[in-house]
């Protein structure tokens, strides 16, 4: 039987009889438990029978504001004033006279509302609720020093009276937390939490209110590891806590999860239709999204409720800066400058985003809340103008507040302002120590101090000195070879010297760890590399497990920092990594035509609309690289329907601040929908080009188990058993399932494939050879078949075989490197050189991370004495490997070749500070000295050679030559 049952069914025991006292008193508490637990219409209910005689065991008061209570958490709001109404006829009540100045503050309604403070305090000074009301009221009309004080009296109270009861002891805790707030008081804050509102959870715990306030103040602290886990304790006892789906929403607000803000708040607006906290989470969703129409209908319903309410406001300040264009930064400072004293301001023809600060300051000279939350709201479109005025005008006008400074100092931290940065998040540690973001940034702060840098015409690089100076100095001739070009592409300089910060390990973390740190204040970060528009971080190589090439990093950070900048970071997500992404110059990945191949025939895509999500919130890697894949494809579309030119169309129309539903038909001519329609079409056609590999598919282990021991007698299901377990390195196991496949089926590509990898791996090549060839299909060969089997080729040194069956590789899956390793290794046994630098130039364009076939080019071309060529592969080796000593040994060769003697001998000295015994590298250094014409420095380096190596013949060739 539900509780509503239950409800109604003790609802008609009690009207089939007189009530009792004790009927009452069981009424009530159960009316109250209703309440309570979110059960607001059995509250009315029960309540409902109090009435004549049945209510005089009773205090009527406390039944009108339980009546009241559960009316308003349903955003009954005329029926609650009813309630208030009837309640205050026949008597005077501090208690339900502050629920009416709660109830008209809600509304905006501050006169009045400070009217219901006055008499409820004549009547009881201290009665909590009044003084709350009263403390927000001061705040709200810029009279902070009473404010303070008034928020100063809950901890007096407390401290005096002890308060038991769990409704007095979360008032408290909302007085006192935000006095706190407002002195750093982490004492007291941490009192609030774990003391007060643990307090009154004992007392009852059915007291929801508690976590609330708890999870409130965690939250601002971005503590979500403790702050979401209490909201969600509070849900569990009321999962109809309108407020706490509020809090819920505004959480995920500043995680992008926008998915989560609208579940939370719709939830709440079925609840509560009148929750202006929801109306704001739901208009931050759709202003971040550029959704203006939407936007503006939801701030006119929160509006409706309360005309006045500050986060509304901001928000409606952000949609008409979106909609009339951002502010003039001269004009902006003087106006936020002036709102202390906005009567002195003069100020022609006001915008309407103007008008709503004036308006506000001229009911509030102080709105440092105001300020500090319409920047959080420009700062998410990255307008660090139109934010930092604002910021430094709270920290002015209310010092008080961590928020703002927590704020600035970040925005000084993604603007690349370290200095600035420092001194802000120390303001803001001494103001806010609890706070993690603030907490995290301080730390990088240190990590930099230490840093080295590295200046060169356009760019400043900062490293750790001892483990990547060499790298830094390599990133800077590199930023600025390709600094015309990317420049002279985009059509844009940036004003100011743009800074690259490189993270290694340090002080016990990853560079991993620093580098997500230092962008978002947090400890992880799906990408190694990340642009701010203004600045570059990005985790250094030497950090990680494999290599990377870290120009192909810098090259695409740095076309986000000129396409952000350009637009003044109008330009949405998906359209600048497109843009970032194809000036890499690298060939769409593998790993992306799996992806096209499995979502576009479902119809699992993006759309304008929704892409740039991909990115923040993509849930795993495959999302995330698809998000990449569809945005170059949309590009590539573009180029492909509407010409090369329209991508820089598109770029400017975002500069002039269009949004994307009106750039399309502006830039292509087409409609959206026509445009949209286009892209799917050709995202078809990529498809029916690509090449579907059936034993590519990846394996689901529950699944590929399950159907193994439903029926072992299936070769299929065994063969895929094999293949789990050869993953999984079983491989005893692996090998005799694959065996007793073979028995049945020899030419069961899987179970084949499975056996020979071991056999492979042994080193039993013929017995490899024994098993894939009555597998191998020439007509239709399977993939992991014909790679095997072209590898074991190679090991056998059966070099034009090996070629055979990567031309065959090539034909059937092109996309593969594989057949192209396999070509350039069995050339280079034959000794095609012409056919060995093919596969090799291929590899380099297509494995962006690879050293091997660019220093086997650079070696190639030194032994050709094609010196240029040398030294533009080494250099692209290094552009991956910047610690390798052969790679600068190449190098150097190269510009002896080329006669840069200079640069040669620095190569060289950089080689032999990697490896300093290297004889080869010393030997090479006295070539290029004498070379030079540096025959002193030859002869002192060629005699210390010689004490160790006495009877190396090129020693003594090049005594002689020097002689």
């Amino acid at each position: 039987m539900n509780s509503r049952i239950v409800s109604i069914a003790l609802v008609a025991l009690f009207i089939s009889r007189s009530l009792t006292a004790d009927d009452v008193l069981v009424l009530f508490e159960k009316a109250r438990e209703n309440f309570q637990r979110g059960r607001y219409e059995e509250a009315i209910e029960c309540l409902d029978e109090f009435k004549g005689d049945a209510a005089k065991d009773l205090d009527p008061v406390k039944v009108a504001l339980l009546h009241l209570e559960a009316q308003l958490a349903q955003g009954d709001v005329v029926a609650a004033e009813e309630t208030l109404a009837a309640s205050m006829q026949d008597r005077e009540s501090a208690a339900l006279l502050a629920q009416r100045a709660r109830l008209r503050f809600g509304q905006g309604r501050y006169d009045e509302a400070n009217q219901d403070v006055g008499a409820a305090l004549a009547i009881d000074g201290d009665q909590l609720l009044a003084r709350l009301v009263q403390a927000q009221l001061f705040t709200e009309k810029g009279e902070l020093k009473k404010a303070d004080e008034a928020y100063r009296w809950f901890v007096r109270f407390y401290n005096q009276k002890q308060p038991a009861d769990a409704e007095s002891l979360v008032l408290v805790a909302q007085g006192a937390s935000q006095y706190a707030l407002w002195h750093s008081s982490a004492q007291i804050l941490d009192f609030c939490v774990n003391t007060v509102s643990v307090d009154a959870l004992k007392v009852d715990k059915t007291y929801w209110q508690a976590h609330l306030v708890s999870g409130r103040l965690l939250l601002e602290k971005y503590n979500k590891s403790q702050g979401r886990p209490e909201l969600k304790a509070a849900l569990a006892i009321n999962p109809n806590a309108a407020d706490v789906h509020v809090e819920l929403a505004k959480s995920a607000v500043g995680d992008y999860d926008w998915d989560e803000v609208e579940e939370e708040a719709k939830r709440a607006l079925q609840i509560n239709p009148r929750s202006t906290g929801a109306f704001q989470a739901l208009a931050t969703a759709k202003l971040y999204f550029r959704d203006s129409d939407a936007a503006e209908k939801l701030l006119a319903d929160a509006l409706q409720i309360n005309p006045v309410e500050t986060e509304t406001l901001a928000l409606l300040a952000a949609l008409r800066m979106l909609q009339d264009g951002w502010p003039d930064p001269t004009r902006w400072k003087e106006l936020v400058g002036h709102l202390d004293h906005i009567a002195d301001l003069k100020l022609a023809d006001p915008t309407r985003c103007e008008q709503i600060l004036i308006d506000v300051a001229t009911r509030n000279p102080k709105p440092g809340i105001f300020l500090a939350s319409l920047a959080e709201v420009v700062d998410m479109f990255r307008q660090h103008s139109v934010a930092e005025p604002l910021l430094k005008q709270a920290i002015l006008l209310m010092p008080q507040l961590s928020q703002p400074k927590n704020a600035l100092g970040q925005l000084y931290m993604q603007t690349g302002q370290i200095d600035a940065a420092k001194r802000t998040l120390d303001e803001a540690f001494k103001a806010d120590p609890y706070h993690v973001r603030v907490s995290n940034m301080r730390k990088v702060i240190k990590v930099l101090d230490d840093y080295e840098s590295i200046e060169t015409a356009h760019f400043v690089i900062r490293a750790d000195g001892k483990l990547d100076k060499l790298l830094a100095r390599y990133m800077g001739e590199y930023l600025e070879e390709v600094y015309p070009e990317l420049t002279s592409l985009f059509g844009y300089e940036p004003e100011a010297r743009t800074q690259i910060e490189i993270y290694n390990t340090a002080k016990g973390l990853s560079g991993h760890q620093w580098f997500s740190a230092r962008m978002v204040g947090l400890p992880w970060v799906q990408t190694i590399g990340a642009s701010t528009g203004v600045i570059i971080a990005m985790q250094s190589p030497g950090s990680m497990e494999k290599p990377l090439n870290w120009a192909r990093v810098l090259k695409h950070e740095f076309v986000h920092v000129l396409t952000l900048q350009q637009t003044q970071f109008n330009i949405p997500h998906w359209y600048t990594e497109a843009l970032a992404v194809r000036s890499e110059g690298y060939p769409r990945p593998v790993e992306w035509n799996a992806l096209l191949l499995d979502r576009v025939p479902k119809g699992e895509l993006k759309n304008l609309d929704n892409l740039s999500m991909g990115f923040i919130r993509a849930g795993n890697i495959a999302n995330w690289n698809f998000a990449y894949c569809q945005s170059v494809l949309y590009a590539e579309y573009i180029v492909k329907r509407f010409g090369e030119k329209s991508l820089a169309g598109l770029l400017d129309a975002y500069r002039r601040n269009l949004s994307t539903d009106k750039a399309i038909p502006e830039v292509f001519g087409v409609s959206k929908e026509d445009f949209e329609q286009g892209y799917r079409q050709y995202l078809d056609a990529i498809v029916a080009s690509l090449h579907r590999t059936e034993a590519d598919s990846e394996l689901n282990p529950s699944r590929v188990e399950r159907a193994y021991e439903k029926n072992k007698g299936d070769p299929d299901a065994a063969a895929n058993y094999a293949r789990l377990m050869l993953l999984i390195r079983k491989r005893n196991e692996a090998k005799s399932i694959a065996q007793q496949v073979l028995k049945t089926n020899p030419k069961h590509p899987v179970a084949a494939a499975v056996l020979a990898t071991l056999y492979y791996r042994e080193e039993k090549f013929d017995d490899a050879i024994s098993v894939l060839e009555p597998a191998f299909d020439k007509e239709h060969p399977n993939k992991r078949i014909l790679e095997i089997l072209m590898k074991t080729r190679l090991q056998q040194k059966r070099a034009a075989e090996a070629i055979e069956l990567c031309e065959l590789g090539k034909q059937h899956f092109p996309d593969e490197s594989e057949w192209w390793k396999g070509i350039a290794n069995a050339a280079k046994m034959t000794g095609e050189h012409d056919r060995r630098r093919a596969a090799l130039e291929t590899l380099v364009q297509i494995e962006s991370d690879d050293p091997a076939p660019r220093k086997a080019l650079a070696e190639m071309s030194l032994a050709d004495k094609q010196y240029d060529q040398a030294y533009r592969f080494a250099k692209l080796a290094i552009h991956i490997d910047v610690l390798d000593a052969d790679i600068h040994r190449m190098l150097a060769e190269a510009f002896r070749g080329l006669e840069d003697y200079k640069r040669s001998i620095e190569e060289y000295e950089i080689a032999l500070e990697l490896k300093p015994k290297a004889v080869e590298f010393q030997l090479g250094l006295v070539e290029t000295y004498i070379a030079a014409g540096r025959t002193d420095e030859a002869k002192k380096l060629v005699d210390e050679i010689f004490k160790s190596n006495p009877n190396n013949e090129r020693v003594h060739e090049l005594k002689e030559a020097i002689k």
